[in-house]
């Protein structure tokens, strides 16, 4: 089956929005509450936390992924240092990425390529094929970076003028991929 998510990773690399690991941790100084609000906003988990550099064991703290908040249960002395060290995405959330795809898709049945549906589950019906799913990552990494002049992808490459509206360079792009589906391409 296809869904959003395996799409969502190759999105990710085409605009070069990989996982990071914030080293050193986001630092915070305990005073009255034993909550804190980590600063990047799309985390995926929390790797570590220490109080006074010594690693705490998961028990002792827990993350909270709907508020980006870790609270510590282990006792805390005003002035005690926690550091939480954790994975994020710096720019786009999956919810967003996924939210481009379904524009993409459209994008594709307006060029005449092909009506994919996605179901409330985020599955693609019909399925796509792996050069399918690569045309709609493409398709979205255009619409989140319609200056980005260079597309890589396993199976092709392509070159845009900046010059283009973002509707036309995906029209040429969908074109260019309807006749040849691999080797390198620049869009005029």
């Amino acid at each position: 089956m296809s869904d959003i998510s395996t799409i969502t990773t190759s999105v990710r690399y085409l605009i070069d929005d990989t996982v990071k690991t914030r080293i050193p941790g986001d630092i915070f100084t305990y005073g009255s509450s034993a909550v804190f609000t980590l600063t990047e906003s799309n985390v995926l988990s929390v790797t570590a936390v220490k109080k006074n550099d010594v690693e705490l064991v998961s028990g002792e703290y827990a993350f909270d992924s709907s508020d980006l908040t870790v609270t510590v249960s282990a006792s805390l002395t005003s002035g005690d240092t926690i550091e939480v060290i954790y994975t994020y995405y710096s720019n786009y959330s999956d919810a967003e990425i996924e939210a481009y795809i379904r524009a993409a898709s459209v994008h594709l049945s307006v060029n005449n390529y092909y009506t994919f549906e996605v179901d409330v589950d985020d599955m693609f019906y019909p399925e796509a094929t792996d050069k399918e799913k690569n045309l709609i990552a493409m398709v979205t990494s255009i619409l989140m970076k319609p200056d980005n002049r260079t597309i890589r992808l396993p199976d092709m490459t392509i070159q845009v003028p900046m010059s283009l509206p973002t509707r036309d360079l995906i029209s040429k792009a969908v074109r260019v991929f309807k006749q040849n589906t691999h080797g390198n391409f620049t869009l005029t």
